[in-house]
């Protein structure tokens, strides 16, 4: 709070504080929702990030390294879900945006909700709770999430980065029955620390992750979900999260 009011009677007020020689960036690197470390930078994204993909497979690994078998992932998008995980072989913070893209399918609908999560698991495979980003108080949120109906998946290819997909939103691209499509799902930025043998956990479904009123927690969010989603991954499928790597400060 002090910054953000040293902000406001900088920019809004004119007071001579000092606050352009603030850096412009203040990050959290959390561990959990009560251990973080706080650091400064220049800019967003931080220029020394290394993006990595994590390739999904059939059996519910995410792996550095395309797999060469295809899989294919089923679940129920009313009360089902896929999960994905990697465990760490040293620690490694992941701060910026992640990215996940994924080739998918839906025999029983003509469009489809992807809820996309991203969990941090310790040691001893315990989930790990940080405070929530979009709901004030919450003490169980996730390190990030994502979302996007799959008929509004036509990127905007100028805007676009290798990161951060920009959807179009000009009118709907809807499914054929079994139809594979490629999608690339925005995951809202984060900065989190994974210590050595903890773990990534990724999760689709087809349902908000936060429980509530039958338009969703926020009373707004109409799901077109119905049947079976397929996920399709390996071989041809480079289904993957794209995860940002901050190399440790030499």
């Amino acid at each position: 709070m002090g910054y953000q009011k040293k902000f406001f009677d900088y920019f809004l007020k004119g007071i001579d504080n000092g606050m352009m020689k603030v850096p412009r960036i203040r990050l959290e690197v959390r561990e959990t929702k009560d251990k973080y470390a706080v650091r400064y930078e220049n800019e967003w994204p931080i220029a020394r990030t290394q993006y990595r993909e994590l390739y999904l497979d059939g059996k519910g690994t995410l792996s550095p390294e395309k797999i060469a078998p295809q899989g294919k992932i089923n679940y129920d998008s009313a009360d089902g879900k896929a999960e994905f995980d990697f465990t760490f072989e040293r620690d490694t913070e992941l701060t910026g945006h992640m990215k996940l893209k994924l080739y998918v399918s839906a025999d029983d609908a003509d469009d489809m909700d992807l809820l996309v999560g991203v969990k941090k698991l310790d040691g001893i495979g315990k989930e790990v709770h940080f405070i929530g980003t979009a709901m004030s108080g919450y003490v169980k949120g996730m390190v990030a999430r994502g979302w996007l109906r799959v008929s509004q998946r036509e990127l905007d290819e100028k805007k676009s980065t290798p990161w951060q997909p920009y959807l179009k939103h000009r009118g709907e691209k809807r499914l054929k029955r079994g139809e594979i499509v490629p999608v690339e799902i925005e995951i809202l930025p984060s900065s989190t620390l994974f210590r050595k043998g903890e773990t990534l956990r990724l999760v689709v479904q087809g349902k908000d992750f936060i429980e509530g009123p039958p338009l969703g927690w926020l009373g707004y969010r109409q799901l077109a979900n119905k049947g079976v989603h397929s996920i399709y991954a390996g071989g041809e499928y480079d289904s993957h999260l794209l995860v940002p790597v901050i190399p440790a400060a030499s």
